[in-house]
């Protein structure tokens, strides 16, 4: 069985490997020129990566939501999945509206100026 130490190990190794993800995702979205699809395209990736949620109903680790969606779908099968596919959506949505807004504000802040 796993200690914590080697809990935190995979959860530092899966950060660093999705930061850089990221940061190849970021430099290959910047050639888009509609630059709210792209703000709103690394939203969906940084909330799809980096969303926790808990392995098992009864305890208290946690794993990304994707994979833990995932893994209920192909070991419980059925609807199981659901149970991390919500937290997943809901962060996608927010991550959308922020995305959005921090537009909508930078346009907002460049027409009064």
């Amino acid at each position: 069985m796993l200690d914590i130490y080697d809990y935190l190990i995979g959860w530092a190794v899966y950060i660093t490997a999705g930061t850089l993800c990221y940061v190849i995702f970021y430099k290959f979205t910047g050639v888009l020129r509609f630059k709210p699809l792209a703000n709103s395209l690394r939203a969906i990736l940084i909330a799809v990566m980096f969303t926790p949620w808990y392995v098992a109903p009864e305890e208290n680790l946690l794993a990304p939501a994707v994979i833990v969606m995932m893994l209920d779908m192909v070991t419980i099968g059925g609807t199981a999945f659901v149970r991390a596919m919500v937290p997943l959506v809901l962060a996608v949505i927010f991550a959308l509206f922020v995305a959005l807004a921090g537009r909508f504000f930078k346009l907002k802040l460049s027409i009064r100026e």
